[in-house]
């Protein structure tokens, strides 16, 4: 957290809540909602116990998707690493899921699963941050010094020394940087899918704000998507990458 709480942001924040004060005083609040406006629509939303609620509806979604995406993106790039009929044959794919737009995976959600509180949005955070572990991982594995591969493999060290010693400390950079990506665009995945096809969590939130014009409940609920977001990059992921790094030193 000590990379994000400093004076430069601050002063930005503090700029940009002067804007939105100045801006909210000459508009109508339908179209932009004073501070204190939003604001007491956090109050209303976290007294009823709809925050809390939809909060952890949405964190479960992202988590079981996330964790299914890293498991199988690592897996997937080891495997087609290493072999190259599976890497010739599968490789293409991961490229197509990638460019696929996430309207498109959503949409043939509603088809395949219909409007279901759980299956649409759990399929597109996974099919949406996939490829991004993939790739990454993938990309890791390819740089990777295959010397020291070499070299261990003709001194006959064993598989799981190589993997421990070589492969993992190589891709912990790699596999970070993946885990931060992968979680922003699961998230953002999980809240449109839920806006889209689901009757609960935060998504399902925005859209009753939506169709009621309550454009305050709108800003409220998102500053509590983007606080979060910062939470998880600037403590737990500072804290991970921390950990890392006194690992890999030792």
């Amino acid at each position: 957290m000590k990379n994000f709480i400093i004076k430069p942001f601050w002063f930005l924040l503090i700029i940009i809540f002067l804007i939105w004060d100045r801006g909210a005083a000459g508009l109508n609040s339908l179209i932009l909602p004073s501070i204190g406006d939003s604001y007491q629509a956090l109050k209303e939303i976290a007294i009823s116990g709809i925050l809390v609620k939809s909060f952890l509806i949405t964190l479960r979604r992202t988590i079981i998707a996330y964790g299914s995406a890293v498991v199988i993106g690592i897996i997937l790039a080891l495997l087609l690493h290493r072999f190259s009929l599976m890497r010739q044959t599968f490789r293409p794919l991961i490229t197509i899921i990638q460019a696929t737009p996430p309207v498109v995976w959503v949409s043939l959600a509603v088809v395949w699963f219909g409007v279901a509180d759980d299956l649409t949005p759990i399929f597109l955070i996974f099919i949406v941050s996939l490829p991004v572990i993939f790739v990454n991982i993938f990309q890791g594995l390819e740089e990777m010094n295959t010397d020291l591969i070499e070299m261990a493999e003709a001194y006959s060290t064993p598989r799981f020394r190589i993997l421990k010693e070589i492969y993992l400390p190589s891709l912990l950079p790699a596999l970070v940087s993946a885990l931060s990506i992968a979680f922003a665009f699961a998230w953002k995945s999980s809240v449109f899918a839920e806006f889209i096809a689901s009757s609960s969590g935060i998504g399902y939130q925005l859209s009753r704000a939506n169709s009621l014009m309550a454009t305050d409940r709108l800003f409220a609920w998102t500053i509590i998507l983007i606080l979060f977001m910062l939470f998880v990059e600037y403590y737990l992921l500072e804290k991970l990458k921390d950990y890392v790094s006194r690992w890999k030193n030792d």
